[in-house]
């Protein structure tokens, strides 16, 4: 099925590779006119500025799978092929054997295709103007070197795709015609793969990947190597391989994170113009609100109705393309799964009191590990594949898809998150986020428990861990406001020195901690003189202590988890309260803070 809907993705794709091209690094370019004259010498096409252009300006090269046979492209090729260059610990007669068997297929093209450039080209080598040509002194074995016919790149010209299409079936063919499992039909059927996917889009690989391959007799049904007993047709082949290579290369259809250990490609079959991947991790609050709408305002576009959606995660095994998922899901089912997925990870921002969702990627990335700034500098996440990162190497995709498909999480990642809150000391809404999209999916959670795990702070949720982190979070808050106001520097607050032991044992943390704040609250009466501030506290912590019959001691999982999420949302919803009444929209006893300004673009969030 997967073959079958990659051939399908060919078949209306306008953007796959042609059949037996890939696209590579063209560094040197030759221009000559109709009659083979060199119009001026070599061109270096790399430019060690721009990434794209180092090894040279990426264009479309005629290939095949070439091991140890000698095995010439159209046009296009290294240095020994295209001139019979030598380099240093190269056989010099099997240099001019590539170099005799290039000349030999232009000759060939040139016959064939007599109204291409292949005349242009032959003309070239018979009047002996390929002789006079040295290699420069950057020149380098895995270089290519391009023909240019008056302007045009000979390699990418319509006849030369038609005549090597034809020479490079031959070469790969199996001699055998028979019925091809993909489409059906009794086609010339394939000896192997004719083309392979480059390593940089296979993660693992650690060498250009095939998707379908047994060149070992013990690969294949009854110690048949390579494609005797899986019947593909040269046409499907081209396609399947193409349309994969082309998904893997293309950003718009594809995705990977480095230190992760596959990528993602997905295409949608059937017209619907609907993006999914945009939709998690570009998060335009238009396409957002559309597709929260969609089905109240009937505004679902019947076209996605008869659409699907496609994705394969794949990563690599030496020369082996390792097929780790294949999906294909109706258009109207995944985007109930992304609706799904925002009201599940959806969270308040402690920092604006708004309701915030998160990237993809960036619930990925706050899995890993923070490195705190020095002397005050702000943190930041350790970089993905860098050592010491501490992410799970297949988070990326599972939480694409979490999103996309509605899969379960990774067993281990709500452990996993809480262990880096504890350890870190750190708390944003993306980590706050996994906290209550990893509560909302746990498979143990009873589905009343589920729908009162909202986004904001849920006053009606009296779950015993939930009360207690909120019950933190006003004493956190106690201690600023007494140092703030007594202009007193605070090294260490409340939050930093207990919140990890909190959320293993919040009994311990809170009981002790009430010792403290009657000292707060005192001071707030006494020297301080804010008896009214001291008042409004006192009856928030009342509230919240009334709602416990007992303080949860030795904290399961979800109750550690239970607690991170009210200790965050007792915070915005205090920080959102303060906010509010600065701008006169609302009244609140809370003493007023000084940085009560909207945080800037690069603000994350709030350490614990």
């Amino acid at each position: 099925m997967l073959l079958q809907r990659l051939v399908e993705f060919a078949d209306t794709s306008e953007d796959v590779i042609p059949p037996f091209y890939s696209r590579k690094p063209v560094r040197w370019s030759l221009e000559i006119d109709t009659n083979g004259v060199p119009r001026g010498g070599l061109v270096d096409t790399a430019n060690k500025d721009d990434p794209n252009f180092r090894f040279g300006a990426p264009r479309l090269v005629p290939g095949v799978t070439r091991t140890v046979g000698i095995s010439p492209a159209l046009a296009v090729d290294t240095g020994e092929y295209v001139f019979g260059w030598l380099s240093e610990g190269v056989k010099p007669e099997r240099v001019a054997k590539q170099h005799s068997a290039f000349r030999a297929l232009i000759a060939d093209w040139a016959a064939a295709e007599p109204d291409s450039h292949g005349p242009a080209v032959a003309a070239f080598y018979r009047d002996g103007h390929a002789d006079r040509i040295s290699p420069p002194a950057e020149w380098g074995r895995g270089d290519l070197v391009g023909f240019w016919v008056d302007g045009v790149y000979a390699a990418d010209a319509v006849a030369a795709q038609r005549f090597w299409a034809g020479v490079a079936g031959d070469r790969k063919g199996s001699g055998r015609t028979g019925l091809c499992l993909v489409c059906g039909r009794v086609q010339p059927l394939l000896h192997t793969m004719p083309q392979q996917i480059p390593r940089r889009w296979v993660p693992g690989a650690t060498q250009s990947a095939s998707l379908v391959s047994m060149n070992e007799a013990t690969h294949g049904y009854e110690l048949q190597k390579f494609l005797t007993h899986t019947p593909i047709c040269a046409d499907c082949g081209l396609k399947f391989m193409t349309a994969l290579t082309a998904l893997l290369s293309d950003p718009r259809h594809s995705t990977s994170l480095s230190g992760q250990n596959a990528r993602l490609a997905w295409w949608v079959l059937g017209g619907s113009t609907f993006d999914p991947w945009a939709t998690v991790e570009q998060l335009d609050p238009s396409n957002i609100q559309h597709l929260i709408a969609g089905p109240a305002s009937g505004a679902e576009a019947s076209l996605d109705e008869v659409s699907r959606y496609c994705s394969v995660t794949v990563g690599g095994n030496v020369a082996r393309v390792v097929v780790r998922d294949w999906v294909e899901q109706p258009i109207p089912r995944v985007k109930d799964n992304i609706r799904a997925w925002f009201d599940d990870h959806r969270i308040v921002d402690a920092r604006t009191g708004e309701v915030a969702t998160i990237k993809v990627s960036q619930l990925a990335r706050v899995a890993g590990r923070f490195e705190a700034g020095r002397n005050g500098a702000s943190g930041t996440w350790t970089k993905f594949g860098a050592s010491g990162e501490h992410r799970p190497p297949d988070l990326f995709h599972r939480l694409l898809s979490a999103a996309l498909l509605k899969r379960p999480l990774p067993p281990k990642l709500l452990n996993h998150v809480i262990n880096r809150i504890r350890i870190d000391g750190r708390l944003d809404p993306a980590r706050a986020a996994l906290i209550r999209l990893a509560l909302r999916r746990h498979p143990t959670l009873p589905e009343h428990e589920r729908e009162r795990l909202t986004p904001t702070l849920n006053v009606a949720h009296k779950q015993p861990a939930y009360v207690s982190g909120r019950i933190f979070a006003v004493m956190d808050d106690l201690q600023r406001t007494v140092f703030r106001v007594a202009d007193q520097r605070l090294n260490t607050t409340f939050a930093e020195r207990y919140f990890g032991r909190a959320i293993d044992n919040p009994q311990v943390v809170i009981v002790s901690g009430r010792r403290n704040v009657q000292a707060w609250l005192k001071r707030l009466r006494g020297p301080l003189r804010r008896p009214a501030w001291s008042d409004a506290y006192e009856r928030r912590l009342d509230d919240l202590f009334v709602q416990l019959a007992a303080i949860p001691s030795a904290a399961v999982l979800t109750d550690k988890a239970q607690f991170i999420l009210g200790y965050h949302q007792q915070r915005a919803e205090m920080r959102a309260e303060r906010l509010a009444a600065a701008a006169n929209k609302k009244k609140t006893d809370l003493p007023p803070e000084p940085d009560d300004v909207a945080p800037t673009a690069d603000d994350e969030g709030d350490d614990a």
